[in-house]
C-alpha cells in the first residue's frame, strides 16, 4: 500500500513539473511573440514606407497603389506613413529590378510590382538576374485581366476584323506586354497589329486612342473602370482579346489568349504569357527582409482588405477587389515560374525584341 501510495505522489509530481514545462514554455513562447510585435512596432513607429510603381501616374498600377497607401499604414504596427513613388520604365521591369537589388531590404520597400514578373523572371529580362520567387508577396488587391481594345470608330470590331484590317496598337515600349503580345498575335493567330511604341503608360495611350492617334491600345479591366469608366457607360470601345487564361465573366465571348495556338508549343507560349492575370495588382517586398516584419506586413494587408472603409474607398473609385494572401501570391508566382524550356526560348525572342 505504501509503495502504492508513493508511486501515486511520485506521478502526481511528474504531471506538475511536466505541466510547469508546458505553462513555462508557452509564456515563453507568448512572450518571445510578444517582443517580436514589439520589435516590429517600434521599428516601424515614425518610419516611411514606399510602394514604388513601374508605371507613370494615373494608370492602374497607380491607382491600386495610391488606395494600398491610404489604408495600409493604418494596419502596421507602429502605423508608419506610407507614399508612392513612380518609377516607370521597361514596361514595369525598372521598378522591380530596383526592388530586388536597391531598395532598403527592412520592410520600408514595397512595391505594386509588374504582373509579368514571374514570366520576366522566368526568361530573364529584368536586369540584374532577378529570381521573382525571392520576393516576399504581401497580398493581391485585384487579379487584372488585360483587354486588347479598339476605339469603337476604329475598322476591327473583333478579334477575326483584326485578321483582315491593319490595327495602329499603342504599346508604352519593348518588353511590355502591349509591346510582344500583339506580335506573338501576329505571327501564331495571322492578326495585323502594327505595334507604335513610345507611350509611357496606359493614361497616355488612351489619350492617343481617344484622339484617333491609334485604333487601338491594351488596358486592364480594373483599371479601365477606375480611369475610364466613360468608355464603358457610353460604349466606345470593342474588346478583340483579353491576356488570360480563362475569359472574364463580362467578357466570356471574347478570346483569351491563353486558349489559342495550334500546336502544344503555341499553347505553352500563349498561356505563359497571359498567367500575369493572376498576379494583378499585387504588392510584394524585396528578398531577406525580416521574417517577423514580412508576418507584419501580410497581416496588415489582411486587415486592410477587410476595413469598411477600404472597401467603400475602392467602390467609389470603381476599383475593383479580388484579394488573395501574400502566401497564395507567394505560390502563385512560384507556380508560374515551372514553365517549358521551349515555350521559354520562343516567348524570350518576342520579348527582347525591339
Amino acid at each position: 500500500m505504501l509503495a502504492a501510495i508513493q508511486n501515486r505522489v511520485r506521478g502526481r509530481q511528474r504531471c506538475l513539473i511536466a505541466a510547469t514545462i508546458v505553462a513555462a514554455g508557452a509564456a515563453t513562447s507568448l512572450a518571445a511573440t510578444s517582443a517580436l510585435a514589439d520589435g516590429v512596432e517600434e521599428f516601424y513607429s515614425g518610419k516611411t514606407i514606399t510602394i514604388y510603381v513601374g508605371f507613370g501616374p494615373g494608370g492602374g498600377y497607380d491607382l491600386y497603389g495610391r488606395l494600398a497607401a491610404d489604408f495600409l499604414g493604418d494596419h502596421i504596427p507602429g502605423n508608419p506613413n506610407v507614399i508612392v513613388e513612380n518609377m516607370p520604365g521597361a514596361g514595369g521591369r525598372m521598378a522591380a529590378q530596383y526592388l530586388y537589388s536597391v531598395a532598403p531590404q527592412d520592410g520600408t520597400a514595397l512595391s505594386v510590382i509588374v504582373q509579368s514578373v514571374a514570366m520576366d523572371s522566368a526568361l530573364g529580362t529584368i536586369p540584374g538576374d532577378v529570381d521573382a520567387s525571392q520576393f516576399s508577396g504581401i497580398g493581391r488587391l485585384t487579379a487584372n485581366y488585360e483587354l486588347g481594345l479598339a476605339w469603337h470608330e476604329a475598322p476591327a470590331k473583333t478579334f477575326e476584323d483584326a485578321k483582315n484590317v491593319d490595327v495602329p496598337f499603342a504599346s508604352t515600349g519593348a518588353g511590355s506586354a502591349s509591346h510582344f503580345v500583339p506580335r506573338m498575335l501576329n505571327d501564331i493567330e495571322g492578326t495585323r497589329f502594327q505595334v507604335i511604341a513610345g507611350y509611357e503608360g496606359t493614361a497616355a495611350a488612351s489619350i492617343a486612342l481617344e484622339q484617333g492617334e491609334v485604333d487601338a491600345m491594351m488596358i486592364g479591366i480594373a483599371g479601365l473602370r477606375a480611369s475610364r469608366p466613360s468608355w464603358i457607360e457610353n460604349n466606345l470601345f470593342n474588346v478583340l482579346w483579353q491576356l488570360s487564361n480563362t475569359p472574364h465573366p463580362d467578357f466570356a465571348d471574347v478570346p483569351a489568349v491563353g486558349q489559342l495556338g495550334e500546336t502544344e508549343e503555341e499553347k505553352q507560349m500563349l498561356r505563359l504569357v497571359a498567367g500575369a492575370a493572376d498576379v494583378g495588382r499585387s504588392l510584394v517586398a524585396p528578398p531577406n527582409v525580416p521574417e517577423e516584419r514580412i508576418e507584419a506586413l501580410r497581416r496588415a494587408f489582411d486587415a486592410m482588405v477587410a476595413d469598411p472603409e477600404f472597401i467603400a474607398t475602392a467602390t467609389e473609385r470603381n476599383q475593383e477587389l479580388d484579394t488573395i494572401s501574400g502566401e497564395e501570391l507567394q505560390a502563385v508566382i512560384e507556380g508560374q515560374m515551372n514553365v517549358s524550356g521551349d515555350a521559354v526560348e520562343r516567348v524570350r525572342s518576342y520579348v527582347t525584341a525591339d
